[in-house]
């Protein structure tokens, strides 16, 4: 140990963050967690840090101390738009169903921001709605950004942000939605600004939902890169209580790195251009916020004037896919499957298949690719691999094994191959064969750095630590390697800066 708690004292103390603030700390992390708490004792006044346990294992913590301690144990960094493809579901395909179906007198949307740091997640939402919702101001918004730390929560109502908090983020959109006041200060605009309510909440009390928290009747949740810290039991017991927070057919929006076999099994899933959505089931025309709208264009959806997406029909989510297709962007002449001889035809059909795979029309991706496939005209390791793929965000886990194992016997040396159908092992609730896979997929590339968090995961999840914190720091030493902003290979669209930021959260 590198300071003077005890053994005993330091095992207390675990229990104490479990039960008190839902911070899950494994045996093997003891050390670390004796290093977090030096600092914590040094701002609650204490020199030992032993003391400061024995004190805190006794005292009823105000909100406000509550919250200090919790900022020396999780990461509050954040920006705008971090990890787009959540906002761009919600822009491109959930809010025109939600709009057309309460067009009309029941014009409210009501949000959770749910571990919100410093707001930048929050504004993001509402700077997203008010370019969503032509008429916003003839609705009833609600945008509550809870978060346990109060000083997180101080920096967010001031709405000032600095360079850091806009990476990846076009000078256009900082122009739009903020006042420059200097070289690195920058005031996001009041009608962004009063959209918002920040309060405090501590996601591991029993206080949601209700009235009171303002946490009922709730139409999206977003609660990401919070679940990284909770057990599997205490992300279980957390995303019960956001189901019953949320509205039929609402929606909760977790990070891509955030395993989705320890999510709620009262969700139903959607599928969205790779990375996963929950929703509160699947329900009938009277109950369900539809999100999509057969034959709606990406191009049109913020540009159609509220009477028209009053007039076409709502369409809802199909049970067997998750996702209803979005009307794709290519020539409407299609190619039938009983001509594709040539080379260039068959060619140009995957290219087809890649660009509907990309903008999430999943299904109709599946009906290129399987005729292709079907009939031998491009039964290459691409076809079948973007086939597997797509199975298996359609939720078709069973064949997307079977096509991952064809693609494997095609080029038994690709890595990726390996590490996907692992993926779909584990959704599948085979995690003996899910490590097995890994394993060949790190033998091929042992710097496949979320290979190596999926093991970790796994071995976690088994019980057996050290091999997951093994695997943690071998995915941790692999990121070294590569620069600060680049893209995570089959990541979705993280940074490596952001993954170093989660998995330091995980080890540390």
């Amino acid at each position: 140990m590198t300071t003077s708690i005890s053994d005993t004292t330091i095992h207390a103390l675990r229990a104490y963050l479990l039960a008190h603030l839902g911070l899950s700390y494994s045996k093997n992390h003891e050390k670390d967690l004796s290093r977090k708490i030096e600092y914590a004792a040094k701002e609650f006044g204490y020199a030992n840090p032993a003391r400061f346990v024995d004190w805190l294992l006794e005292a009823k913590l105000t909100d406000q101390q509550t919250g200090a301690l919790a900022s020396h144990l999780t990461i509050g960094e954040t920006y705008f738009l971090r990890e787009k493809k959540s906002f761009d579901f919600l822009e491109q395909l959930y809010l025109p169903g939600l709009i057309q179906k309460r067009y009309g007198a029941d014009k409210r949307l009501r949000v959770w921001c749910a571990g919100c740091a410093t707001g930048e997640e929050a504004y993001s939402i509402a700077i997203v709605l008010l370019q969503s919702i032509p008429d916003i101001l003839h609705w009833d918004i609600s945008i509550l950004a809870t978060d346990i730390n109060p000083v997180f929560l101080e920096k967010a109502k001031k709405g000032i942000f600095s360079k850091w908090s806009f990476r990846n983020n076009p000078e256009g959109f900082i122009l739009k939605y903020f006042r420059i006041e200097g070289p690195n200060e920058f005031h996001i605009l009041p009608r962004v600004k009063q959209m918002v309510t920040f309060a405090q909440l501590n996601l591991a009390d029993d206080s949601y939902p209700s009235v009171q928290t303002g946490t009922e009747g709730i139409d999206i949740i977003f609660c990401r890169n919070v679940l990284i810290y909770f057990s599997p039991e205490g992300t279980r017991t957390l995303t019960d209580r956001l189901y019953e927070s949320l509205v039929k057919g609402g929606i909760l929006v977790v990070s891509p790195v955030e395993m989705s076999g320890m999510i709620s099994p009262k969700f139903s899933k959607i599928n969205y251009a790779g990375f996963s959505v929950y929703q509160k089931g699947a329900h009938g025309p009277e109950e369900e916020p539809s999100c999509f709208r057969k034959g709606t264009s990406l191009q049109t959806v913020k540009a159609d004037p509220i009477p028209a997406l009053k007039k076409e029909p709502v369409h809802h989510l199909d049970d067997q896919s998750g996702l209803h297709r979005l009307k794709r962007l290519l020539p409407e002449k299609r190619i039938p499957e009983t001509i594709l001889k040539t080379e260039k035809e068959q060619e140009q059909a995957y290219e087809d298949a890649l660009l509907l795979f990309e903008l999430g029309d999943f299904a109709e991706a599946e009906s290129i690719l399987s005729g292709l496939v079907r009939k031998e005209a491009l039964n290459g390791k691409s076809a079948i691999s973007l086939l597997a793929r797509t199975k298996a965000n359609l939720g078709k886990l069973k064949e997307a094994g079977e096509l991952y194992e064809r693609a494997i016997h095609l080029d038994k040396l690709d890595p990726k191959l390996h590490y996907l159908m692992a993926i779909v092992m584990h959704e599948q609730g085979d995690d003996e064969k899910a490590i097995h896979l890994l394993n060949s997929s790190l033998y091929l590339d042992h710097d496949f750095v979320l290979a190596w968090f999926l093991l970790g995961t796994l071995w976690m999840r088994a019980g057996k630590q050290d091999s997951g914190k093994k695997s943690y720091r071998n995915a941790i030493k692999s990121l070294s390697k590569l620069s600060h902003d680049e893209i995570l290979p089959e990541s979705d669209g993280i940074t490596v800066g952001r993954f170093r930021e989660i998995l330091n959260a995980i080890t540390l």
